[in-house]
Formats: C-alpha cells, structure tokens, sequence
C-alpha cells in the first residue's frame, strides 16, 4: 500500500459519522448510479449490507486489501473471493449487541402486549377494547432463544430480570454459558421450541440455516406462539410463517428483518394485524450507529498500520500487509 490511504464507503455517511475518519484518509463514496462507483481507488472498504462483494467486486477493487463489515453478519461477503483476491474481511460483532438486544425486547412486548392490534382497533372505533384485550403477562411466561451469542445473551438477562423463565438451543455454546446466565438448555430445537410460548431468532444465516424456522418446526410449537426474528430474514420461511399466524398457530410475529428486504408495498407480512415489521433498523440508534462505524474503522486503520484486525474473517490471508 501507499502512503496515503483511501476507504471507500458503500453508503454515504452522515456528517457526524464522516467526521470520526482521520484527516490523512481519504473517504470516498458512490453519488452515481453506480453503486461501486470509485471502488477502484479502496485501500480499505467499510461495507453495508445492500452488496455483495464477491469475485467480480475484488477484481474491481484491485488495490483493496482490507473491507471492514459493519455489524455481526457478514452473509453479503464471499470469504472465499475474498481471500483469493488476499482481501482481509473483517466483522464487527460487538457493534450492534445492545441496540439489537433492545429492539428485540421491544418487539418481545409488543406483539405479546398486542400493542399493533390495539391501536387499529382504536382507530376503527371498535369499543368494548378491554372486553377484546388478550395480551400476554411475561412474568413466568416461556422464551427460548434460538442462538446465545452476544445478542442473545444480553436478551436472556432482561428478559431474566422481568420474570420470563429463558431457555435456548445453541449448539455452539459453553455449559458455562448457560450457567451463568441462568438459562435452561436444550440440545435438540425440536424439543426447545415445543414449550415455548415466545421465541426469539439470534442465529447466523448461512446453508444449514436458511429457512431454519419452516412448516415442520413450527408445527412442533405450542398454539398460540409468539415469533420475533431480529438475526436474518431467510432464516424464517415467509409462507410458513403466514401459514402459522392465518391458522392462528402463531398469534403474532415481530420481525425486524425480511427476505427480501425491504419488503415491497402490499406484502402479506405488512398486511396482517398480528404482524410488526421494521425495515432492518434494529441496531440503528444514535449510540449504536456510532459505535459499530467507530469498530469498522478501527479494524480498517489496524490493519493500514499493519496489524493485525481483531476480527478477521479470514485470518490465513493475513501477512502484516
């Protein structure tokens, strides 16, 4: 690499944001209608969701050496293109654990306060609104998590805390984990989900996991369960998950995440009283956004100094480039 470095960014960022970038970088950006727009000139690259950086995108970004994704997911990144064209992908895992952690708590009482239905009901003037009202009480209620990484674990202690007894399947997690967080294990998701009157998704998209939640598991769940999906849309099966709420087998379903997304005007999902959706927003506080924008950064200036990133992908490429 040159003495002077330049990061290209897949978005513009905001004033506040721009602002964190040191003065001898130089940031660029697409304002054309095409997206990669620029890419050429990447020494670094701080990465969104919307592209997928694959073989054609590295071969376009020949000087580019180091791409920083922000947030956990890194699904739009193919690690093996990556690699072949020795780019360093990084991740930030820690970036949007609180923010995510809150939205999903927020749509955890949401749907099972039947905040949605509620208001449409008001605004239809229907009356008799106590007589109809059948939220849920979380105190004692059922949750299980499916996935007790970062976000999932910060879930399980608020959720602990306001009196839901937690379980979760995560096959990758310690029995430490588990311990200490005070949460019930389940080694088979068949079983995990059978008791359960909430569940919330925290897992990785990737091949085994795409339409994890389909019409088979959510035929083992109890009557009248609750879904809140805040990790990847795919990992949901749309038409089943219709299927369930149309048959009153799920009463309602909070999802901050689609396949695809943003979901189009008219979709069933944004169509239905028992539904919540927000578009992707999940860990976009003001906190949060700064947060995650500061760590992509940091592993992008680690790696211009020739260190290291702390959350490399692919670590194999790794030379002190």
């Amino acid at each position: 690499m040159s003495d002077s470095f330049t990061i290209w960014f897949d978005r513009r960022p905001t004033p506040e944001l721009a602002d964190l970038v040191p003065a001898d970088i130089n940031a660029m950006w697409s304002d054309s209608d095409d997206h990669l727009d620029g890419i050429e000139q990447a020494d670094g690259l701080i990465a969104g969701a919307s592209i997928i950086y694959d073989e054609s995108v590295f071969k376009r970004a020949a000087d580019l050496r180091v791409l920083a994704r922000m947030g956990i997911g890194f699904d739009n990144v193919v690690l093996d293109d990556a690699t072949a064209a020795g780019v360093a992908a990084c991740n930030t895992p820690d970036g949007p654990t609180i923010s995510t952690a809150e939205h999903a708590l927020a749509l955890i009482f949401a749907i099972t306060k039947q905040l949605k239905e509620s208001e449409r009901q008001l605004q239809r003037q229907e009356g008799n609104y106590v007589a109809r009202h059948n939220a849920l009480e979380l105190d004692g209620a059922n949750l299980t998590l499916i996935g007790l990484g970062r976000i999932g674990s910060r879930v399980a202690r608020v959720a602990i805390a306001a009196g839901l007894r937690v379980s979760a399947y995560d096959p990758f997690e310690s029995a430490e984990l588990f311990e200490t967080l005070g949460v019930r294990r389940f080694d088979d998701l068949q079983e995990a989900v059978s008791e359960a009157q909430i569940i919330s998704i925290h897992a990785p998209l990737n091949s085994e996991t795409r339409h994890l939640v389909d019409t088979d598991l959510i035929s083992n769940m109890l009557e009248g369960v609750f879904i809140v999906n805040t990790a990847r849309g795919a990992l949901v099966d749309d038409d089943a998950l219709l299927e369930g709420l149309n048959a009153g087998k799920i009463r309602g379903a909070g999802i901050d995440v689609t396949d695809p997304e943003p979901l189009p005007a008219g979709h069933p999902l944004l169509e239905h009283e028992s539904v919540l959706v927000t578009p992707h927003v999940a860990s976009a506080t003001t906190a949060g956004r700064k947060r995650i924008f500061t760590m992509a950064l940091d592993q992008i200036l680690t790696a211009f100094a020739g260190s290291k990133p702390s959350h490399i992908l692919n670590p194999e490429v790794w030379s002190g480039q």
